[in-house]
């Protein structure tokens, strides 16, 4: 190096050590990377201070950023939560879709099924005759029907509770005092093995002939004891007297030969009416039987409206307060009494042997 190179380097080097200090801030202007560290090595306290600083604004950062994530998070989860109800809902509104149109399902197949095994129909007949005691007036409905169609109709007796009568008045204790004798023990043990047999059956289906002819025999036996042991002047003869009697009467309303004797007519043709139906079916006390057949079937659809007709009607114009509920069957039992006290034996014999 010359002379001159020397002196200017000398020059440059006093210059530094004149201003160190001043120039060293100058070099890092506002703080390295903007942490404020500029002091750092200098003075040992504005590092530390430098060094709290940037911590702070670190955990700032740290915490907008977790601020930031949380919001997310919880937007998420609300999200998630409103996704998750609405798919429920619409997964229970599906269901109780699914179960409306399984239970409407059912019905209709509930529906048919009432339709053929004549309980609609039955129904139908019940709060007819309900309205109309005797069809008087709904005897009276002209709406054609054929004499085949109701040759066909599988009619049926209903007479479960004309059985559950007998059953309740022959069991025990319920017979009058005068028929409670030892002479009569035969006579009770037969008629309620009897009954007990038509009931038995009756519930069922409908009872036998050979069942229903065991019923009438021993009704016609205890009576021939009674006849045999009582005389009209022992108290209570006339209660024992007119118990017999409702029971021979109700035995003959479990069948009648005489409607099959007029179902035959019905061979000769010519049209009848659903009034002819209805009030032949009330002086019988018959019922719809279940259609076994798909013509029957089909007679009993074209019944169900004819007769919600007549049953609106006779609704409407009812003039006699619905009968109030029997329980216990003690107002079937007393209107029996009521109804067969006042005939003798001869006339039911007489009935028997007419039909």
């Amino acid at each position: 190096m010359n002379r001159r190179t020397g002196i200017m380097v000398g020059l440059a080097l006093a210059s530094l050590a004149a201003g160190g200090p001043a120039e060293a801030q100058m070099m890092y202007p506002g703080g390295y990377g903007g942490y404020g560290m500029s002091a750092w090595g200098a003075d040992p306290g504005a590092g530390f201070m430098a060094g709290l600083g940037a911590y702070s604004r670190g955990r700032g950062v740290y915490a907008v950023e977790k601020a930031q994530a949380d919001a997310l998070n919880l937007q998420t989860m609300i999200k998630w939560n409103q996704a998750l109800r609405v798919r429920q809902a619409q997964l229970r509104a599906d269901k109780a879709k699914a179960d409306a149109r399984r239970d409407a399902e059912r019905q209709e197949r509930v529906d048919v099924g009432e339709e053929r095994d004549g309980t609609t129909l039955n129904t139908l007949l019940l709060a007819i005759l309900d309205s109309d005691p005797g069809a008087a007036h709904a005897g009276r409905t002209a709406t054609p029907l054929s004499a085949a169609a109701i040759r066909e109709i599988p009619f049926e007796w209903d007479s479960e509770a004309v059985t559950l009568c007998l059953d309740q008045m022959t069991g025990e204790g319920s017979l009058p005092g005068l028929l409670a004798g030892s002479e009569y023990q035969a006579d009770r043990d037969a008629l309620r093995k009897a009954v007990t047999a038509a009931l038995a059956e009756d519930v069922k289906g409908p009872v036998s002939a050979e069942t229903l002819q065991r019923v009438r025999d021993a009704v016609a036996g205890f009576r021939a004891s009674f006849q045999k042991h009582a005389a009209d002047f022992e108290p209570g003869y006339l209660d024992a007297k007119n118990f017999l009697t409702t029971l021979d009467g109700l035995s003959r309303l479990l069948d009648d030969p005489s409607m099959k004797a007029l179902l035959k007519e019905l061979d000769a043709g010519g049209e009848r009416t659903v009034g002819d139906l209805i009030a032949f079916m009330n002086a019988f006390n018959l019922r719809f039987g279940p259609a076994t057949t798909e013509r029957q079937a089909e007679i009993y659809s074209r019944l169900i409206p004819a007769l919600a007709a007549v049953r609106d009607a006779a609704v409407a114009a009812r003039t006699v307060a619905p009968a109030p509920a029997d329980p216990s069957g003690a107002a079937l039992r007393a209107a029996a009494t009521d109804a067969f006290k006042g005939m003798s034996w001869k006339e039911l014999d007489a009935h028997a042997q007419s039909r």
